[in-house]
């Protein structure tokens, strides 16, 4: 199984777990949104919540890849990337390994993407099961702050990855 897939499924796995977490133990009344401060200022019934998460979960961990997937087998007008990498890799010779490279890395950075919905679900479900109006700041600090400082290490990652290789 390649990387991004095994990561995929790993935050997959735990976004499934997450949910049934949720659903045992979430009360009626749960936080459905948290100010600047982390504090709750909307709420929602458990029901309407475990919606809004199963949703966004179908959307993010299964509809990226799809996405990718269906992008990827065209001739690449829907990929956007610079004339010369298009170019390089719509290639008939190397169409193929690019499609197989690209999904594997949506695929890992969807694996990202869901490990900070795994994080909101974890902080939603633990403030709405300890009685609190208000979670961490430091937690959605630093969940948002790593990934997006993750997202920018892998977007340098991708856009040196395929860059055409220079002719000697």
């Amino acid at each position: 199984m390649r990387r991004g897939r095994r990561w995929l499924s790993v935050v997959a796995t735990a976004y499934v777990a997450g949910l049934v977490w949720a659903a045992l133990v979430l009360p009626e009344r749960v936080p459905a949104h948290f100010d600047a401060g982390g504090r709750v200022d909307a709420w929602s019934s458990r029901g309407g919540m475990l919606t809004f998460w199963a949703v966004v979960g179908l959307v993010v961990l299964l509809g990226i890849p799809l996405l990718t997937r269906a992008l990827t087998a065209g001739d690449g007008t829907w990929v956007n990337m610079p004339r010369a990498s298009k170019d390089y890799w719509f290639a008939p010779g190397r169409r193929a390994e690019f499609a197989v490279r690209f999904q594997d890395d949506m695929e890992a950075f969807t694996a990202l993407t869901g490990s900070l919905l795994v994080a909101g679900l974890a902080v939603t479900t633990w403030v709405g099961t300890s009685g609190r109006d208000s979670a961490p700041w430091w937690a959605l600090v630093a969940a948002v702050g790593a990934y997006l400082v993750l997202t920018v290490v892998w977007t340098v990652r991708l856009l040196r990855a395929y860059r055409p290789p220079t002719p000697t």
